[in-house]
């Protein structure tokens, strides 16, 4: 990614986060990470489908030690990831909600704006979840 695309996703992940020290650093041609006092919290990239700009924030978030892999993401649990985030993204104004009908998953949002979805995995040993933010390019715009 060119420093204009790093710097509209960072300057978008600022606004949205409330968290001013969040950094965008270009990794390659459609790959960004995205850091937060030096440490790498997520990788970035860039899809671009029939002329559609989007790009994709994937983050691990640690299992709880001693864990079940498919445990529900209760409220005790999305209580605990929400903590979790928060202080990772430097976001205080983050939560993690409940999906309809879902135990699998949780739905992450900041005041009353939708950022991602928070997925349980399975198949992971060093992850137990991954936060999944999708951002539009015209997203950026704003």
């Amino acid at each position: 990614m060119d420093q204009a695309e790093t710097s509209r996703l960072e300057s978008y992940l600022r606004r949205v986060l409330g968290s001013p020290g969040v950094a965008v650093r270009a990794r390659g041609k459609d790959e960004a990470e995205l850091a937060l006092g030096g440490a790498v919290l997520a990788d970035i990239s860039k899809d671009n489908d029939e002329g559609e700009l989007s790009y994709f924030v994937n983050m691990g978030v640690a299992r709880a030690a001693g864990a079940k892999k498919d445990a529900p993401v209760d409220e005790g649990e999305r209580s605990r990831l929400q903590g979790l985030l928060r202080e990772k993204l430097g976001s205080p104004a983050l939560t993690v909600r409940a999906r309809p009908r879902k135990t699998d998953s949780a739905e992450v949002y900041v005041g009353d704006e939708f950022i991602g979805t928070l997925s349980r995995d399975e198949e992971s040993r060093e992850f137990g979840y991954f936060l999944t933010m999708s951002i539009l390019d015209i997203d950026l715009e704003a």
